[in-house]
């Protein structure tokens, strides 16, 4: 029963996770949601690529290959740090902050979908299950 159950839990997660994918991506015609993801985290916060992978808890590598796409499409800009001249900050360029306002406008509608019929009360609720899976993990990892 207990196995039963979590597995049910990660496979609905799983799912929540896979469907919200394409959800984005239907809204996001030419970007990946990790590249919207991207995006977004680099609007609000000048960081470098060691900065920025560790909070999308990706290898340095794997950034590397997603900067080089937004990039070449002309959506964000390596800026030589003033106080680094060794270290680059990724930032949005012009066309990158036009296209993420319109993002914006698409993530609040997809937010909207995803959080249908949901009170301020559930959403917590179900935040805050999954932040007590993920202590228990972590606590057990250490």
């Amino acid at each position: 029963m207990k196995h039963e159950n979590f597995s049910r839990i990660m496979e609905e997660l799983r799912t929540v996770h896979k469907l919200s994918t394409k959800l984005v991506a239907s809204r996001f015609h030419n970007l990946t949601p990790e590249q919207a993801k991207l995006m977004f985290l680099i609007h609000d916060n000048k960081m470098n690529q060691k900065e920025i992978a560790q909070k999308l808890h990706i290898t340095e590598a794997t950034l590397s290959v997603r900067i080089k796409r937004l990039v070449d499409s002309g959506l964000v800009e390596r800026e030589i740090d003033s106080q680094d001249k060794r270290n680059n900050k990724i930032v949005l360029s012009p066309q990158g902050e036009e296209t993420l306002n319109g993002m914006q406008k698409e993530f609040d509608y997809v937010y909207e979908v995803i959080c249908r019929e949901m009170t301020q009360e559930d959403f917590e609720t179900v935040l805050n299950i999954i932040k007590r899976m993920q202590k228990n993990i972590k606590e057990e990892m250490e």
